[in-house]
C-alpha cells in the first residue's frame, strides 16, 4: 500500500491538512508529520539551535498524528527518520496561495516539499487562494476541501500509477479561491513574482516610528501560474527542478570572471 506523509506551515489544527488526511486514508496508508502550530514564510528553515520536541497522540479524526515545535521542513527530517517506508510527501492544503517564486521561495509549505526532494522523496505541495483576512487563522475551518481533496487524490493516483515525473524535483499544486464548472488544470511555469514589498514608516501612540512591509500586487504575464490561478480561476500544476543548471549556463559564469 502507498504510504504518504503529510505535512504543512499552517499547524496540527489545519482544516486542509485533516480534510485531506481523511480521504486519502481511504485507499493508503498516511502518517502525518506537522509542526504544532503556525509556521507561515518558514521556508525551508531547520531547526539547528535547539532540541526539537515531539508529541505523539491520535487526533480527533482517527489518524496517528505527530505534533512537534519545530518548521515545516523539520517534518520531513523526523518523518525520514522515524519511517523508512515512505513513498510520498504532500504538504498543504495551505490557506493562501504559493504561485510565483517569490511565494515558492518564502513558503513554509512549499519548503516542505522542497526538502522531501533534496531528500530524494517525491513531493507534492498544495495551496488555495484565500483573502488576506483568512491568513494566519483557523478560518479554513468554514471551507469545503471535498473538490481540491479529490483532485490532489487524484494526482496522487496518478503518481502511483505512472511514476514521479522523470527529471521533476516536486510538483506545486496551486487552487483559486472557488472552483468553477469552467477551471481547469494547466501546467504552468511560475512568474518571477506577483508582489512588489512596500515598507511604510507609521508612528505608534508614544511617537516612535515602526516600519510595516507592505505588498503592492502587479500585474502577472499570461499563461504563469499566477495568471492562470488569480486571474483566469484555472488551477495550476508547477513543475520544481532543482538541478536545472546546463553546460552554458556554467561556461556563461566562467566568461564572467575569465
Amino acid at each position: 500500500m502507498t504510504k504518504i506523509c503529510l505535512t504543512n506551515d499552517d499547524g496540527a489544527h489545519s482544516t486542509g491538512l485533516r480534510k485531506l488526511a481523511e480521504l486519502l486514508s481511504l485507499e493508503m496508508e498516511v502518517v502525518i508529520v506537522v509542526p504544532e502550530g503556525e509556521r507561515s514564510a518558514s521556508g525551508k528553515a531547520l531547526t539547528f539551535n535547539r532540541p526539537i520536541r515531539m508529541k505523539k497522540h491520535k487526533n480527533d479524526f482517527g489518524l496517528h498524528m505527530i505534533a512537534h515545535d519545530g518548521s515545516p521542513a523539520d517534518s520531513v527530517i523526523l518523518a525520514h527518520h522515524l519511517f523508512n517506508d515512505i513513498d510520498l510527501f504532500v504538504s498543504g492544503i495551505n490557506t493562501g496561495a504559493n504561485v510565483t517564486y517569490q511565494s515558492m521561495l518564502t513558503s513554509g509549505t512549499v519548503g516542505a516539499a522542497i526538502e522531501a526532494a533534496i531528500m530524494g522523496y517525491p513531493a507534492i505541495a498544495v495551496s488555495q487562494v484565500v483573502s488576506p483576512e483568512e491568513w494566519f487563522n483557523n478560518s479554513d475551518r468554514e471551507r469545503d476541501f471535498t473538490a481540491i481533496c479529490e483532485i490532489t487524490r487524484d494526482i496522487i493516483r496518478k503518481i502511483v500509477k505512472k511514476g514521479f515525473p522523470a527529471g521533476i524535483d516536486a510538483l506545486n499544486l496551486n487552487f483559486p479561491s472557488a472552483l468553477a464548472d469552467k477551471s481547469e488544470m494547466i501546467v504552468t511555469r511560475p512568474a518571477r513574482m506577483r508582489i512588489r514589498n512596500e515598507v511604510e514608516k507609521r508612528v505608534d501612540p508614544n511617537q516612535s516610528p515602526y516600519y510595516w512591509v507592505k505588498g503592492v500586487e502587479e500585474k502577472p504575464q499570461t499563461g504563469t501560474d499566477v495568471d492562470e490561478v488569480l486571474y483566469k480561476g484555472n488551477i495550476s500544476l508547477s513543475p520544481i527542478v532543482i538541478e536545472g543548471l546546463t553546460d552554458e549556463d556554467l561556461e556563461i559564469v566562467r566568461n564572467l570572471i575569465s
